[in-house]
């Protein structure tokens, strides 16, 4: 019998054990659902050592297909996750026969269901408390945000944020952890590794400018024209005043969300789903899905481990932080003929 988990019965991060066998991740908040499924995963690594991690659409998948997963041993790792995305109506279609699982989880494996909504009343929801979590992933409030913003700027940006500077993040931006986790990753560049960020900086780099800026330097990449890619990069840096750091994380968000999306692209994942889940909407989705198709996971992999060792040598003087941003462009332009 698998030992009881964690259970969460309010907002935000929930420690997990790694003896997990059944974790619900619901509510609207996707970047701490994802965020969750990362903490899952690092327990799971630590008490069982490597881990496997499939997925199955929830609208699509049939029972049988995930109990089968689950129950059969993979031929390299001793412990697998089986993520059900969209799983509302997966669980509404078969909410008795996952309480019956859930009174028998096998223990080789953890099954994580991604619902938007769920109903604490259900028994399905008491048996999968007995041995694993419910976790409700839902906007924090203000104060819980505040402290979020501190401790996210140490632990995963390797930065600090004075109070005003954190105050006056999450008045702009509210409660949003996907934003709040961007905005502070560029902040964090601009100051350097272990800087302090302040307020003036939040004022002057935070925003809707911000957000276009990074705009206009991505799409002119994702024309495929390295000239046009050089000249906005110029006009950023050179005529905007930009710090060439922060353009440098502009372009790295991009080539990261573009290898997620020809990894999610070969998994079989619709463009509107893998859009929404990298936070690429309106008419910026249509060049974005082209560029992933057109580079795949392999080269989109390339491309982001050549612009990171660009930007490691620009910082140990290695060549220009420009030059070697022209660099990317050149290739990057190869790349999508």
């Amino acid at each position: 019998m698998a030992k009881r988990g964690a259970t969460a019965k309010k907002s935000g991060p929930v420690s997990f054990t790694g003896d997990e066998r059944i974790v619900v991740l619901h509510g609207e908040d996707l970047f701490l659902q994802r965020e969750q499924l990362r903490a899952l995963r690092e327990a799971m690594e630590e008490k069982h050592g490597d881990v496997e991690q499939l997925r199955f659409e929830g609208k699509s998948s049939p029972l049988a297909d995930v109990l089968d997963e689950l129950r059969s041993f993979g031929l390299m790792q001793q412990h697998k996750i089986v993520v059900v995305e969209d799983a509302d109506p997966f669980v509404t279609t078969h909410r008795e026969a996952l309480e019956r699982y859930a009174a028998e989880p096998v223990d080789m494996a953890t099954l994580v269901l991604r619902p938007g909504k769920w109903n604490a009343a259900w028994k399905l929801h008491k048996a999968i408390a007995k041995v694993g979590a419910v976790c409700k992933c839902e906007a924090m409030s203000p104060a819980d945000a505040l402290n979020w913003t501190k401790k996210r700027a140490k632990d995963e940006h390797n930065a600090k944020i004075t109070a005003q500077a954190a105050s006056l993040l999450v008045e702009h931006l509210g409660s949003d952890l996907g934003r709040l986790d961007s905005e502070l990753a560029k902040l964090a560049v601009n100051v350097g590794e272990g800087g302090t960020i302040e307020a003036d900086a939040v004022e002057e780099l935070v925003g809707f400018s911000s957000d276009e800026m990074a705009w206009e330097i991505q799409q002119a990449l994702l024309g495929g024209r390295a000239d046009d890619a050089i000249a906005k990069l110029h006009e950023l840096v050179e005529l905007s005043g930009q710090p060439d750091v922060l353009v440098t994380y502009f372009v790295a968000d991009m080539m990261r969300k573009l290898h997620h999306a020809a990894v999610m692209l070969s998994a079989g994942r619709r463009d509107m789903d893998i859009c929404k889940e990298l936070r690429v909407w309106g008419d910026r989705s249509r060049p974005f899905m082209s560029a992933a198709r057109k580079l795949g996971r392999h080269r989109a992999a390339q491309l982001l481990a050549y612009l990171v060792d660009l930007d490691r040598r620009s910082k140990s003087g290695f060549g220009q932080t420009m030059m070697n941003l022209e660099r990317f462009c050149v290739q990057f332009a190869a790349a999508m003929r």
